[in-house]
């Protein structure tokens, strides 16, 4: 009795012993390491153009599931660096024994980030392309539609913007338009005869500019100034503007060749002083030009807005 007492004491003791340590031999990796990844990435990405990227398995027992390009503006411009999200699937028996930065060996981009599933068998990866060249910002097409006034440009895949500006002679007219069209009418600014010139220069959505390329010169004869913004008529009444339309002005400021003038009621440009809301302004009696920052013909001062200062 006391020996199978023994033996039962010792199998007991056999199992909790056995128990006490794990079985190593039970969960043993029968997979293989896919082993060192070596990859090479090809991109066509251009600043203002789409453009797929490539990857290509140069060593490890994997292969690419996908790739996906991460551009959320939606567009490309000079100086950005593309994210790409790369998805490997490691060959039947394999899985990825190792991740991180050391685990890769890449050609054409650089490493951001990884990760991989709960199995091993799913490794996906965030690389950086290199930063973006500055595309094409060269405008061309310049050219005037002359019977309207018109001044055109081709569209470019570049532009965020176009910036626009009128010359007569070497002088400017007016200030920087900024606009989104190919297109701009200048008939309203041509008013005095002269050779006339626009010039055009593209911003892109990176707030990158191109150079300034001019347009082909516009020839403008006192007939064409009254076919585009009018001109001026007398009678025995006195002067009056004719507007491109055949109407005119009437109650109200209008600004011609950088001066400004006042037209009544009537229609008739005024001279001497003009009450114009609770301010008063001087127009010069024989010109009808407004002065500004000088003193009137009877002692007053007005100011840079033409305001008499009280």
């Amino acid at each position: 009795m006391r020996k199978i007492r023994y033996s039962a004491v010792a199998a007991a003791g056999l199992l909790a012993l056995a128990l006490a340590f794990p079985a190593y031999g039970k969960d043993k990796e029968e997979r293989e390491p896919v082993g060192q990844i070596s990859l090479k990435i090809s991109s066509d990405i251009e600043a203002g153009e789409d453009g797929d990227v490539d990857v290509e398995v140069l060593s490890g027992s994997c292969s690419v599931s996908s790739v996906d390009v991460d551009n959320p503006k939606g567009y490309w411009v000079g100086g950005d660096k593309p994210k790409v999200k790369v998805e490997l699937s490691a060959d039947d028996g394999y899985y990825f024994d190792q991740g991180g930065k050391s685990a890769l060996d890449l050609d054409g981009a650089k490493y951001s980030g990884s990760s991989r599933d709960s199995d091993k068998e799913i490794m996906k990866l965030t690389l950086t392309l290199d930063k973006l060249e500055d595309g094409d910002l060269n405008v061309d097409g310049l050219r005037w539609d002359e019977e309207n006034a018109i001044a055109h440009w081709d569209d470019s895949p570049e532009a965020g913007e176009y910036k626009v500006r009128l010359y007569r002679g070497d002088s400017s007219v007016g200030s920087v338009i900024t606009t989104k069209a190919t297109s701009w009418e200048f008939a309203d600014k041509l008013d005095r005869p002269g050779t006339y010139t626009f010039k055009v220069r593209i911003i892109d959505r990176g707030n990158n500019g191109g150079d300034w390329e001019e347009s082909a010169q516009l020839y403008v004869t006192k007939e064409d100034v009254e076919r585009f913004v009018g001109g001026w008529r007398q009678d025995e009444r006195g002067w009056w503007f004719c507007n491109a339309d055949q109407t005119y002005p009437t109650n109200c400021w209008k600004n011609l060749g950088q001066f400004w003038y006042f037209f009544g009621e009537d229609g008739y440009m005024k001279t001497g002083w003009v009450q114009w809301e609770g301010k008063s302004y001087y127009c010069d009696i024989v010109s009808g030009a407004m002065l500004t920052n000088t003193v009137t013909p009877d002692g007053f001062h007005v100011g840079a807005d033409g305001a008499r200062v009280e």
